[in-house]
């Protein structure tokens, strides 16, 4: 992370400017429940997807909250910190500003020193996601974070090195690196193979004007040899595509099926 974020770090606020008094490391309002800080603040599976985020996001692109609903999307709330600023087409995945954040005490006793599981510094997870809100938050109207000076990149963790990231790029190295989606965008079969109807429909038509073009020219040059060389090497590869896509579906839907299955069987059943 270099030299910086190895040193001792400044809480962002003072103690006469907090927002929030919190004496004890629970919820504000629920003195029951305790404060996990992990679950708040970390971005570890980010973190671990670092070297690949320049192929799917760039650094510092966070628009203010008027800008997502011009760009037409909705901005859902979640509580997850990976999931913060995380877009898919018409929706933007925003976390709201915990409580604790806005208490100087909290900072003090239980961020500033925090670790997460692989001891990563969660106080740079804070400091980074306090920073997004520097930038999503622009107006005098809403609630200012003037205390919180600028922030070099060395100073916050290396998710937020980089803005809004593309979900459906994510998910796509993610399961690269995994064999597993990073957020799953369809929860029914139906959704999720809706979505190969336009590429199919588009394959199938391409295929069709290909091989009435290649009809045609053989009516023209019925003894042009190496055109019909071409064709009887075109034609056969075409089918097989075809019945490749045809049976790609069937054999998906199988394969859920058949994982689903043994998931249940050997996973998600209740011992006898």
């Amino acid at each position: 992370m270099g030299p910086f974020a190895e040193d001792a770090i400044a809480i962002p606020l003072t103690e006469d400017r907090q927002l929030v008094q919190l004496q004890q490391q629970t919820i504000p309002g629920h003195p029951d429940i305790a404060i996990d800080n992990s679950a708040a603040l970390s971005t570890a599976r980010l973190r671990r997807l670092y070297p690949m985020l320049f192929m799917v996001s760039n650094r510092r692109n966070i628009s203010p909250l008027h800008h997502q609903l011009l760009n037409g999307r909705s901005i859902c709330i979640t509580e997850r910190p990976d999931l913060h600023l995380v877009w898919y087409y018409n929706r933007i995945f925003v976390k709201p500003v915990p409580k604790p954040l806005f208490s100087y005490h909290f900072w003090r006793d239980a961020v500033r020193e925090a670790e997460d599981t692989d001891g990563h510094r969660l106080v740079l997870d804070a400091l980074g996601f306090l920073r997004t809100y520097s930038m999503l938050i622009v107006h005098e109207s809403d609630f200012n974070l003037a205390g919180f000076t600028p922030l070099r990149d060395q100073a916050v963790s290396r998710r937020y090195h980089y803005g809004e990231i593309r979900l459906t790029r994510l998910n796509l190295f993610h399961r690269i690196m995994t064999m597993s989606s990073y957020q799953k965008v369809h929860h029914n079969y139906a959704t999720f193979f809706a979505r190969f109807g336009a590429p199919y429909l588009f394959v199938f038509g391409a295929a069709t004007v290909v091989l009435t073009a290649l009809q045609t020219g053989l009516d023209a040059f019925p003894d042009h040899g190496t055109y019909i060389q071409i064709i009887a090497k075109f034609v056969p590869f075409t089918l097989f595509i075809t019945a490749a896509g045809i049976s790609l579906l069937p054999l998906l839907c199988l394969f859920f099926w058949a994982r689903e299955l043994v998931r249940f069987i050997f996973c998600h059943r209740h011992p006898s």
